[in-house]
């Protein structure tokens, strides 16, 4: 759905973000991308803030989630030149940068996860985004696994929430005198 190029150690890597990645991700590494992100960020934002930015303090689990994530965003955008398993992929590369790649996986995740929806009934919702719950709203919008790919987290949560609001009731509705002042 989208897709974004980054240069890798003098290589062009293409990403591609939709809704299919979280359960990609899930299924090959067993772990949820919703999470992952948000951890890694936190991660990257903390050590972002220390003055000594040589010093590796990211934590090494949330380096091999970023290099999971990373793979499965590049595998999903080329699948026949990305190899099936990621060290081979990660092989590839002398150097591999959270601090160059990131950025740019983020820009695109976030983009993956833009809505335009709003809804009617305002009510917060106390939990947290994650693959099974994702899962669950593209269900009970009608969206198959096979389809995710043609849309967007954010498509995705716009369904939803336009669904919600089918049952909003209207204060007031609009009359034919209103449309004719419109």
């Amino acid at each position: 759905m989208l897709r974004k190029k980054v240069e890798i150690d003098g290589r062009e890597v293409e990403f591609k973000a939709s809704a299919a990645v979280p359960r990609i991700y899930r299924m090959k590494f067993r772990r949820d991308l919703f999470l992952d992100l948000q951890k890694i960020a936190k991660s990257v934002k903390k050590k972002g803030k220390k003055e000594d930015k040589e010093s590796s303090e990211i934590p090494i689990e949330d380096l091999e989630m970023f290099e999971n994530i990373a793979y499965i965003m590049a595998q999903h955008a080329d699948p026949e030149n990305v190899p099936p398993d990621i060290m081979d992929w990660l092989e590839q590369f002398n150097t591999f940068s959270i601090y160059q790649i990131l950025p740019a996986i983020l820009e695109l995740w976030n983009m993956n996860e833009e809505t335009k929806s709003q809804a009617k009934k305002l009510r917060p919702s106390s939990r947290e985004l994650n693959t099974p719950l994702f899962l669950l709203r593209c269900c009970q919008v009608g969206i198959s696994i096979r389809d995710l790919d043609l849309v967007t987290v954010g498509m995705v949560m716009d369904m939803f929430t336009e669904q919600q609001n089918d049952s909003y009731k209207y204060p007031r509705m609009a009359t034919q005198e209103d449309f004719d002042k419109f």
